[in-house]
């Protein structure tokens, strides 16, 4: 008998040795569960299901797409820059092989093959990808890792996430480098200007968002990579946003770092992520944590002690015990993504993005639109506020109405932020219009 176990025989296994009263009870709580789940791990796979182009009718495709979710078919979750939910395909397979690791006491695993998907996910070289435990932590690997001097300038944006303004803010203050923000402009070449313009002799760094939190603006990062390459400067982008929303390649953008994360637009397994470092830019970086995998070899019996130094790969800034049922998932999340099409999840979360666009500013004149309409400058998030009003409030209002939104506080912009993936459709855009059309009438 194989050794992994499905869902089912372990109950029957297990709460038929204890009294019927409590395997009534959790056998009950399981079904419960499996009611929640009509597809297997193989439920959505190349074989299994027609090619888009094959649809006559493309929504029936990607009604079929969200059926893969166990979403809540009751509420329309419009927040997926926070969190993306997995789909049955990737749950199955983290709770399966979890199951599987603790049945046979197996220890580790999926690291190589995790390294592969992502590379090839993402477009780059094996020996370039780290994983980390989200963008953060890839963030902050760069941030400590690069060499700067007291008075060195780092460029970032008023439009930064905390995980990436956190770790240089410290750095400001640990060691005395100064922070540029630049506020972005309204299209992708006014942005660039603006960057280009703030350079001076001191620059040494740019780090900012491929997609920021706040507003979901694409900015121009090949053009800023390659421009900061021909000044000798290092470029860091938060990556937290396009992969899985766009279609992504490392090695075409340019840039010297990229942590990115496997749990938002990717949706695979939370606490899973991954950080680019570019083979020439590897020497940039001194590694502070050491563990299982990152060194060339060591010997305390020398004397002195020996440390030949660390590996040439994206194994020198991860280490340690890894999560096998987790790496897992994350393979099959991206096997999910490229069943798919990359090009196709891509133009339907952006058709969605500027359906609701183009609607939104229809309503009413006091919509104030945050993102740019050009299309190199819109992925799948929209922010926009209301002049005069409080956006907590129309928060409020949609959550009242089972729409999951999500607030922009950061650095005073008080708007609001709508995201569309694959799992949405124009039926769910149309009640949330709707709803903001009402809120504006009241």
């Amino acid at each position: 008998m194989s050794a992994k176990i499905s869902f089912l025989q372990y109950i029957s296994r297990n709460l038929m040795k204890q009294d019927r009263r409590q395997f009534l009870l959790k056998a009950a709580a399981a079904s419960a569960v499996l009611a929640l789940r009509p597809f297997s791990s193989e439920a959505f796979s190349p074989n299994s299901i027609p090619s888009l182009p094959e649809f006559k009718d493309e929504e029936k495709y990607w009604k079929l797409v969200r059926d893969q979710f166990p979403l809540d078919k009751t509420k329309t979750f419009l927040n997926n820059g926070t969190m993306g939910p997995s789909p049955y395909p990737v749950i199955n397979e983290v709770t399966q092989e979890m199951l599987h690791v603790d049945t046979i006491a197996k220890y580790g695993g999926y690291e190589e093959e995790t390294v592969a998907a992502i590379s090839n996910f993402l477009g780059c070289e094996k020996e370039e990808m780290s994983i980390t435990r989200n963008v953060t932590e890839g963030i902050n690997i760069v941030c400590w890792g690069v060499k700067l001097n007291k008075g060195d300038e780092v460029i970032i944006t008023t439009h930064e996430h905390v995980g990436n303004a956190g770790p240089w803010l410290n750095k400001s203050v640990v060691q005395g480098i100064i922070l540029k923000p630049l506020s972005p402009g309204k299209d992708a070449q006014e942005t660039f200007e603006i960057i280009k313009k703030s350079i001076t002799s001191k620059t040494k760094m740019i780090s900012i968002p491929h997609v920021p939190c706040t507003t979901g603006q694409v900015y121009p990062v090949k053009e800023i990579c390659a421009y900061a390459r021909t000044k000798g400067i290092i470029t860091m982008l938060d990556g937290a946003h396009p992969p899985g929303m766009l279609n992504v390649n490392l090695t075409d953008i340019g840039c010297d770092f990229y942590s990115g994360c496997c749990h938002k637009w990717m949706l695979g397994p939370k606490g899973t992520g991954f950080l680019y470092v570019n083979k020439e830019s590897r020497k940039l970086i001194q590694p502070y944590y050491m563990g299982g995998g990152t060194d060339l070899g060591w010997d305390l019996l020398t004397t002195p002690v020996t440390f030949k130094g660390y590996v040439e790969n994206g194994h020198r800034f991860y280490y340690g015990t890894q999560n096998a049922a987790l790496l897992k998932g994350v393979i099959k999340a991206i096997e999910f993504h490229e069943t798919i099409g990359k090009d196709n999840i891509e133009k339907r979360v952006k058709s969605l993005s500027g359906y609701f666009q183009k609607n939104l500013v229809a309503i009413d004149s006091n919509i104030e639109m945050m993102t740019p309409f050009e299309e190199i400058s819109r992925g799948g998030q929209v922010g926009f506020k209301i002049k005069g009003k409080e956006m907590t409030a129309l928060q409020k209002y949609l959550g009242e109405r089972a729409i999951t939104t999500r607030y922009v506080a950061e650095n005073n912009l008080n708007n609001l932020r709508i995201s569309t993936h694959i799992y949405n459709s124009f039926a769910e855009i149309d009640t949330l219009l709707g709803h903001i059309a009402d809120y504006m009438k009241a």
